[in-house]
């Protein structure tokens, strides 16, 4: 028996035949599809969640300043010298009063910002020569002391903060925003009064100290997060704000604002050292600062129209489409009673082009119809 190629049964040929099925159970089951899918689309993806716009992450600067009050509080309960009714959970130390000068350290630095609240201070000498591996600075005896920066609650910050988004050529700085801060129920709150004012538009953002931590749901006066038996007071805090940018949260992308939240970094405490040469570099006070540090993160989404955004949108959801009718297909061809007709329908091998061209349809009982004349059908 000789070996023979069927050359059109090997370049077959495979085409989209579009058959017309009188079936009111498919026809409304693939209409309800084509609508949910609309409106997936075209109300959803592209209204609701705004498709049309391009979105990104603006950039920015912050900007702060110290101040100290006016009048301070006394007879604080952590002030070992003065006096006071009540008593402290821990160890009270000696208090000064000092200005934001003095209060404020590191200085200059962008984006950050840190407040004193206590400080160890010692005169350290060096007598020899740093020639030598061994030599050291020892604390001078009777100079050490260890104090609390009275009333630092009080103190407020201006944060001057300006953002821009590279895209749509947004820039605004905080006073021609407006803007709100969430407390700690997660409210969203604006503050106007008693000199503080946040996300009042036409205003710089002024706060308290105390009111920062507040909104972290922070206080000076609980235990450290690394030693119990210490006050936040005395090993300090570092806090995130986050300044959240946003045009999206309406439909008209010209409204901005911000929202500042403030959390707490889980056990971590602050300090830094600051040194003070006096005579010589052999002689020099030593000042070790525990304090708030604040650690400004901006952020936020910021959408412009992009025809090609809403292009993607539109053309991303049409491949549901295409879902809908392989279900609806497969539904007709797989699971109806009448299965075996839509198939044999659905999918028609035609005879080999040397042959008579012929069309051969199975019935719902299972035989074999054939049609020589296939230009009548």
């Amino acid at each position: 028996m000789g070996f023979s190629i069927d050359w059109d049964d090997l370049f077959q040929y495979s085409t989209v035949k579009i058959v017309r099925i009188r079936d009111r159970r498919l026809g409304i089951l693939h209409l309800s599809f084509l609508i949910g899918i609309i409106a997936y689309i075209v109300v959803y993806s592209a209204i609701i969640k705004k498709g049309y716009l391009f979105t990104e992450v603006p950039i920015g600067s912050v900007r702060t300043s110290l101040k100290a009050p006016n009048t301070f509080a006394s007879n604080l309960t952590y002030c070992s010298n003065q006096q006071h009714k009540d008593t402290y959970p821990f160890t009270p130390l000696e208090c000064n009063y000092w200005d934001e000068q003095l209060a404020l350290f590191p200085v200059g630095q962008d984006s950050t910002f840190t407040c004193t609240t206590r400080v160890r201070l010692s005169k350290q000498e060096a007598n020899c020569d740093f020639t030598s591996p061994t030599c050291k600075f020892v604390d001078v005896p009777g100079t050490a002391q260890n104090i609390y920066i009275a009333d630092i609650e009080s103190f407020t910050i201006l944060i001057d903060h300006t953002m821009y988004a590279s895209s749509s050529g947004s820039q605004f700085n905080a006073v021609d925003l407006h803007g709100y801060v969430l407390n700690q129920d997660g409210d969203e709150v604006q503050i106007d009064a008693n000199g503080t004012s946040i996300g009042v538009s036409g205003k710089p953002d002024i706060m308290t100290i105390g009111q920062l931590l507040s909104f972290g749901g922070v206080s000076l006066d609980q235990a450290s997060p690394v030693d119990s038996n210490v006050s936040i007071r005395y090993d300090g805090v570092v806090l995130f704000v986050f300044i959240t940018y946003s045009n999206t949260y309406t439909y008209s992308t010209s409204d901005f604002r911000y929202v500042y939240s403030v959390q707490q970094i889980a056990n971590t405490i602050y300090d830094v050292p600051e040194t003070i040469i006096l005579e010589s570099i052999q002689s020099r006070l030593l000042y070790k600062r525990h304090g708030v540090r604040v650690i400004f993160i901006q952020t936020g989404t910021i959408g412009s129209f992009h025809f090609q955004t809403l292009l993607l949108t539109l053309v991303s959801g049409l491949g549901l489409l295409a879902v809908a009718t392989t279900v609806v297909d497969q539904l007709a061809i797989r699971l109806l009673p009448q299965r075996k007709s839509y198939s044999s329908l659905k999918f028609q091998v035609t005879e080999s082009m040397s042959n008579p061209m012929k069309k051969r349809i199975t019935t719902d009982e299972g035989e074999d119809v054939l049609y020589t004349r296939i230009e009548g059908l």
